[in-house]
């Protein structure tokens, strides 16, 4: 018995969608491996050109974000501080999508340059901190984990003691 192979046609709108994607998976690995390969002797500038070249792409945000705490130049006395956010003109979504919109997306957390907590909500705990100067960076970023155009970035500097 021979079998043969039905063939179907492939259709511009399911390679339309394999192509979008398979760049949104590129784009959002080249961006976790420009933010977790800190070379200290190139200042950032890999990472600054690998952003620069997937911003043409990315969808801006209306969406306003502002830690609430840790302040800006706050001491705080426990090592798992707690950061509390405010998000104004976007939602957070628990569901990863490449069918992105710019009034929705996720939280990431970076502390002292390295990404600590990708989440879904606007209050949460650090990891343990050592004692000393800390700086927390706070995105908001698109259902794909990628940054929108322009950044949703803020941050807050601040001491934590014992």
């Amino acid at each position: 018995m021979v079998q043969r192979r039905t063939h179907r046609p492939r259709t511009g709108h399911s390679r339309a969608r394999r192509f979008r994607a398979a760049a949104v998976v590129a784009v959002v690995a080249a961006l976790a491996l420009a933010a977790c390969s800190s070379d200290g002797d190139n200042g950032g500038q890999a990472a600054t050109a690998t952003t620069a070249a997937v911003a043409a792409d990315r969808p801006s945000s209306p969406a306003k974000l502002t830690i609430e705490t840790p302040r800006n130049g706050q001491t705080v006395r426990q090592a798992r501080p707690e950061v509390r956010l405010n998000l104004v003109g976007a939602k957070i979504v628990s569901q990863t999508t490449t069918h992105i919109q710019g009034d929705e997306g996720h939280i990431h957390l970076i502390v002292d340059g390295k990404l600590v907590n990708m989440n879904y909500g606007l209050s949460q705990r650090l990891p343990q901190l050592t004692p000393g100067q800390h700086v927390l960076q706070v995105e908001f970023v698109a259902a794909d984990h990628a940054p929108f155009e322009p950044r949703v970035l803020t941050q807050a500097a601040f001491q934590v003691v014992k």
